[in-house]
C-alpha cells in the first residue's frame, strides 16, 4: 500500500562515471551542430524575406506615424534591395500586442535586428528547457540547459523558427514560465508570463480558457491587466488607422488565404483542402468536394470535441505537481489540433510536452505509447523537401492527432505515488556542482534504470523538488 509519510530526502541517482562522460559527449556534439546551424542561419537569413520583416517593417512604420498594416510591398523591395515583391499584398499579419515586443529592435539595421532577435529565441528556447527539466524533477545546470537549448537549433521544425525569425518560441516560454509559476504558487507572476504569451500570438488562448475551467481568479486577474497594458500600447503604436487596416485588410486576408495551403497541418487546413472555406472555396486550388460550410461546422465540431475530451480527463479539481505537469502538456498538445493554422515552427511547442510524456509513460513502462510518441516525432521532424508535392500539411496532421491520443492517454490513468504525494509548491533545489549536473546523470542511468526497474525504482526517492511517498509490501 501507499504509505501516509514522506519518504526520508535522499539523493539523486547517480550514473556511471563512464555513461556521465558520453552523454556529456553526445550533448556537446548535438550543441556544436546546433552552433554551426545557428552561424549559417545569421549569416545567410537576413539578406532573404523571412517572416520577421513583417514585424520589422511594422514597428519601423508604427514609430515613424505610419499605418503599420499597409501594404508592404514597396519597403520590402528596398529593404532587400529587388523589385517589389508581385505575387500578392503583403502585410503584417501580426496583431496590434506584437508592436509592443518589437519595439527595441526597430532603430538596429535589418540585419542587427534579425540577429538580436534570433538570440531572444535562442534564450527563450534555454528557458523552455531549464524551466521543464525542473518541473519534471530531473534539473539540469544552466550550462547543460543552454547545450541541449543549442542542439534543438539542429531539428528541422524548431531551427525553422530561427531561420523565419518567427514568434513561436518566446510564445512557449511565455507558456512554461506561465506553468513553472503556477507550479511554484506565483499565481500573479504566472498570469502576467501568459499574458505575454497571448499578446505575442492569440495561439496560447486555449490556457486562459483552462484557467477559467479551474477558476484561477488569481492568474487570470493578472492576465488581464497585463493583456490590457499591452493591448493600449498596441493600439497606440497603431493608431485608429492602423487598427483598422488590420481589423478590415490584413487579418481577414491571411484568414482567408492560408488555411487552405498545402503545409497547413491543422484540422480546418485538411477540411478546406477537402471542402473549401465556408463559401466552398480554396484560393489555391479547386477543393475535391464543394461544400460551403461544411468545412466551418467540421472545424468547429472538431474543435469542441478535442477540448472537451481533455477537460474532461483533466477534470475540475486543483492540480499540483505531476498531474499540473500533465495538464499543461495536454494542453500543449491539444493547442495544434485548436488553431487555424499550424506550420512546422509550431511544433517548438511540442518540446515541453514531450519530455513530459516521456517522464511519465518510462516511470509507468507504457512502452507501445512511447513508440507512438517517437514515431509520432520521427514525422514532424522530415524537412518539407523529402515531402512529396502538395502532401506534407495532410501527413503531419496524423502525427498530431497521435501526439494528442498520448496526451490522453497519459492523463486517462490514476495518478501514480509521486503524482498523488506532489506538492503543489516546488522549492528550489541545492546548487548543481558543475561536473555534476543531475539532469546528465538522469539521462545517463535511464538505460539501466529501465533494465533495472522494480518496486523500489517506482518509489522514486524523495528530492528537494518535492515530496514523494514510500512504498511497503
Amino acid at each position: 500500500m501507499i504509505a501516509d509519510r514522506a519518504a526520508p530526502p535522499g539523493p539523486m541517482p547517480v550514473a556511471p562515471a563512464g555513461r556521465r562522460g558520453g552523454t556529456s559527449g553526445l550533448l556537446l556534439a548535438a550543441a556544436l551542430v546546433g552552433l554551426v546551424q545557428l552561424w549559417t542561419i545569421f549569416q545567410t537569413s537576413p539578406a532573404v524575406w523571412h517572416d520577421f520583416a513583417q514585424d520589422y517593417i511594422a514597428i519601423q512604420e508604427a514609430l515613424a506615424g505610419r499605418d503599420p498594416y499597409a501594404q508592404q510591398n514597396a519597403r520590402l523591395g528596398e529593404l532587400f534591395n529587388m523589385p517589389p515583391p508581385k505575387e500578392g499584398p503583403a502585410y503584417s499579419f501580426h496583431p496590434p500586442t506584437t508592436l509592443v515586443f518589437f519595439v527595441p529592435f526597430a532603430t538596429l539595421d535589418y540585419r542587427a535586428a534579425f540577429v538580436a532577435w534570433g538570440i531572444v529565441n535562442l534564450l527563450s528556447l534555454w528557458a523552455i528547457v531549464h524551466l521543464t527539466a525542473r518541473l519534471i524533477r530531473r534539473p539540469a545546470a544552466p550550462l547543460a540547459s543552454f547545450g541541449l537549448a543549442l542542439g534543438l537549433v539542429a531539428v528541422w521544425p524548431v531551427r525553422e523558427n530561427f531561420v523565419e525569425g518567427q514568434l513561436n518560441v518566446p510564445v512557449t516560454a511565455g507558456i512554461v514560465a506561465c506553468w513553472y509559476w503556477l507550479s511554484t504558487g506565483r499565481s500573479m507572476l504566472a498570469g502576467v508570463a501568459l499574458a505575454a504569451a497571448v499578446a505575442l500570438k492569440p495561439l496560447a488562448g486555449l490556457f486562459v480558457l483552462y484557467a477559467l475551467w479551474r477558476r484561477e481568479w488569481r492568474l487570470l486577474f493578472a492576465s488581464a491587466v497585463a493583456i490590457g497594458a499591452l493591448a493600449v500600447g498596441g493600439l497606440w503604436l497603431a493608431g485608429i488607422d492602423g487598427t483598422h487596416t488590420y481589423v478590415t485588410t490584413a487579418y481577414p486576408l491571411h484568414a482567408a488565404l492560408w488555411p487552405g495551403y498545402w503545409d497547413n497541418a491543422s484540422p480546418q487546413g485538411l477540411f478546406t483542402r477537402l471542402f473549401g472555406d465556408g463559401a466552398g472555396r480554396n484560393v489555391w486550388r479547386r477543393p475535391p468536394y464543394p461544400a460551403p460550410g461544411l468545412s466551418t461546422a467540421l472545424t468547429i465540431a472538431t474543435w469542441v470535441l478535442v477540448v472537451g475530451l481533455l477537460f474532461w480527463r483533466i477534470g475540475r479539481r486543483r492540480a499540483g505537481g505531476d498531474r499540473l505537469n500533465l495538464d499543461f502538456a495536454g494542453l500543449g498538445a491539444t493547442m495544434l489540433l485548436v488553431t487555424p493554422i499550424i506550420w512546422p515552427h509550431y511544433f517548438v511547442v511540442l518540446v515541453a510536452p514531450v519530455a513530459v510524456f516521456v517522464h511519465a509513460l518510462v516511470r509507468r513502462r507504457q512502452w507501445p505509447w512511447v513508440g507512438v510518441l517517437a514515431v509520432s516525432l520521427a514525422v514532424l521532424w522530415v524537412p518539407r523537401d523529402w515531402w512529396p508535392a502538395r502532401s506534407m500539411g495532410t501527413i503531419q496532421l496524423l502525427p498530431l492527432l497521435a501526439v494528442y491520443a498520448v496526451a490522453l492517454a497519459c492523463l486517462w490513468r490514476h495518478p501514480i505515488a509521486a503524482e498523488v504525494a506532489s506538492s503543489r509548491q516546488l522549492r528550489p533545489g541545492p546548487p548543481v556542482a558543475p561536473d555534476q549536473s543531475p539532469f546528465l546523470q538522469a539521462a545517463a542511468s535511464v538505460p539501466s534504470r529501465v533494465a533495472s526497474l522494480s518496486l523500489s525504482d517506482r518509489a522514486h526517492t524523495a528530492t528537494p523538488e518535492s515530496a514523494h511517498v514510500a512504498r511497503t509490501p
